[in-house]
């Protein structure tokens, strides 16, 4: 078979095109996947600044907030969580009180975007000074520390590494999934 000059420019046009194709085709899924986790402007100083003091990662703090609310301040779930990172007033008191060594404050506090994500943030690395290992983290952050403790304690749901690997609680295993999901994202977009 011979190619000729005809036939060259062909196939380099052809190959430059799928090259071309390509790029656009990598900067529109960016684009759109850009629009579905975004650096929301209006908590982006706050998010920055807690994950910072706290020691977490801060797409690991964007991957919660968006998982949790949406960034939605004012969000009050069925669960009785509040705000960016659906602290419940309980665990608000907790945080406060046993992690920040603070006196408790009034749980409409839980509205202040700054303070929801102080308390969230210190929340998360406490957790994970804990567990060491994120999706657990993810799982105590939804269910609890009793139901991962007892989850860790029964080898059904414990991997050789002595980390979680199933979740009884079919909420819990998706909010895991969700905010790893979405922490990967962050990762890939911006970090």
């Amino acid at each position: 078979m011979k190619f000729n000059a005809k036939s060259l420019i062909i196939i380099c046009a052809i190959l430059l095109l799928s090259i071309g194709f390509g790029f656009a085709f990598d900067g529109v899924a960016t684009a759109i996947e850009k629009k579905q986790y975004p650096l929301s402007e209006r908590y982006a100083d706050d998010i920055r600044a807690a994950a910072e003091e706290y020691g977490i990662p801060e797409a690991i703090l964007w991957a919660v907030v968006r998982t949790e609310s949406g960034f939605a301040i004012d969000l009050a779930g069925e669960n009785g969580g509040i705000g960016l990172m659906q602290l419940t007033p309980e665990e608000f008191e907790m945080i406060q009180t046993v992690i920040l060594g603070e006196a408790p404050e009034e749980a409409g506090l839980l509205y202040d975007p700054k303070k929801n994500l102080e308390c969230g943030a210190a929340y998360l690395s406490y957790l994970y000074q804990r567990y060491g290992v994120w999706e657990t983290v993810f799982a105590a952050f939804d269910a609890g520390t009793d139901d991962v403790d007892a989850w860790l304690a029964n080898p059904a749901y414990v991997s050789e590494l002595g980390t979680l690997k199933d979740i009884p609680n079919t909420r819990t295993a998706r909010f895991v999934r969700d905010v790893t999901k979405a922490h990967d994202l962050y990762t890939k977009l911006y970090f």
